[in-house]
């Protein structure tokens, strides 16, 4: 039986991630590589990032996206370009057939991620959106856990550096951008720390928890005098979630310059104890005995490790899932469709547009909806930092 046959456009860092993994999964079949940038298709230096036995043997390279979609070769396609450098691109490919993996976020404006969702719905194709950590084991694990459980509170806390990404493979120097190509500091090409970055935690959030009603946020901008080579996000950001379910997510970060150690902490309550991340996996604190105890219960007795599923990795885990969707055209198989990622992303650049209106309460439906926001989802401005 043939693969799954898949071209990857984009062939940056997250590209060649996908493309190690992809060509250690059976049942996929590598069949073309599209990078507008002729260094990023040479095969010497993928072969550095993918495996000693990669070959472009067999392999179709496009410097054009337009070229590609001539190809009749293709299944599917993984798209891992730069968010604010879509153009078009995934809505061409829904209506071209093609079943699509997308890599987050999909777009720096809700309008534009939209129409993508409306022709893979009208397409009827496979669709999914990389928010990988819904695969990791220790995430399963707590979802698992708190499936019964009355949900309250959960808290976030990132602290990062504003250099913490790797140099970037776009040759962003010559496209208006960074000459660093570290473009995930930089707000036009990264939407903000929150939208690039803090989605993860947030869709993480929404695995265990259900979707966003609202979203309230203040950014603490990073002053005009630290600003470098384009690196003018924020230093740091403090966001409230309130979930559909009356749960409050609170997710805190920093990015901070010429700092360069980060760190975190998170935790999430229930109304009978909270779960954190300790070095050794999920860790559940709650009273299991008798109530009310004749003693104070022991600390020993209220830790409760959650014993951890059995898989694989979870870059690893998500492909396989996408692949075997596609192969058997059943998208049970994914964790999160395209479609239902769009709450994620309405949730940060609702982020985005409350911070700017002074730290207003935005109810999503609102956002999605009203023309008071229209400019925070529109295309027609280029987005700037908050100053």
């Amino acid at each position: 039986m043939a693969g799954t046959r898949i071209g990857i456009v984009g062939l940056g860092q997250r590209g060649l991630q996908h493309l190690r993994t992809l060509w250690s999964i059976d049942g996929a079949e590598i069949v073309a590589l599209c990078d507008p940038f002729a260094g990023n298709l040479e095969e010497t230096k993928i072969r550095s990032f993918v495996a000693d036995d990669f070959s472009l043997d067999g392999v179709d390279t496009f410097a054009r996206f337009s070229e590609l979609m001539e190809s009749p070769r293709m299944d599917a396609l993984y798209f891992c370009i730069p968010p604010s450098r879509h153009d078009g691109e995934i809505v061409e490919a829904a209506r071209a057939g093609l079943n699509i993996f997308a890599e987050k976020p999909v777009s720096l404006f809700q309008d534009e991620a939209l129409a993508m969702d409306a022709a893979i719905r009208e397409a009827g194709v496979i669709a999914t959106v990389g928010f990988q950590q819904r695969h990791d084991l220790r995430n399963i694990a707590v979802e698992e856990f708190l499936r019964d459980k009355h949900l309250v509170m959960a808290t976030w806390v990132g602290n990062g550096t504003l250099e913490s990404h790797s140099v970037k493979h776009t040759h962003t120097e010559v496209l208006g951008g960074p000459s660093s190509r570290v473009w995930a500091a930089n707000f036009a090409w990264s939407g903000s720390t929150v939208v690039e970055s803090g989605i993860h935690s947030l869709d993480l959030v929404r695995f265990w928890a259900g979707d966003v009603a609202w979203t309230r946020a203040d950014y603490i901008p990073r002053q005009a005098d630290d600003v470098e080579d384009g690196g003018d996000n924020p230093d740091g950001y403090s966001v409230t979630f309130g979930m559909e379910s009356g749960m409050i997510f609170n997710l805190l970060l920093t990015r901070l310059r010429k700092t360069f150690y980060g760190d975190g902490y998170q935790d999430i309550a229930w109304n009978r104890g909270h779960l954190k991340f300790e070095t050794e996996g999920p860790v559940a604190y709650y009273y299991d005995g008798p109530y009310p105890p004749e003693s104070s219960p022991s600390a020993d007795s209220l830790r409760h490790p959650l014993p951890l599923p059995e898989g694989e990795d979870a870059m690893t885990a998500i492909s396989r899932a996408f692949v075997r969707a596609v192969a058997e055209e059943d998208d049970s198989h994914l964790l999160n469709t395209f479609s239902s990622s769009m709450n994620s992303l309405a949730a940060v650049l609702a982020a985005n547009a409350s911070d700017q209106l002074g730290g207003e309460k935005v109810v999503l439906d609102d956002f999605l909806k009203s023309e008071r926001y229209a400019r925070f989802r529109s295309k027609g401005e280029a987005a700037t930092a908050p100053n």
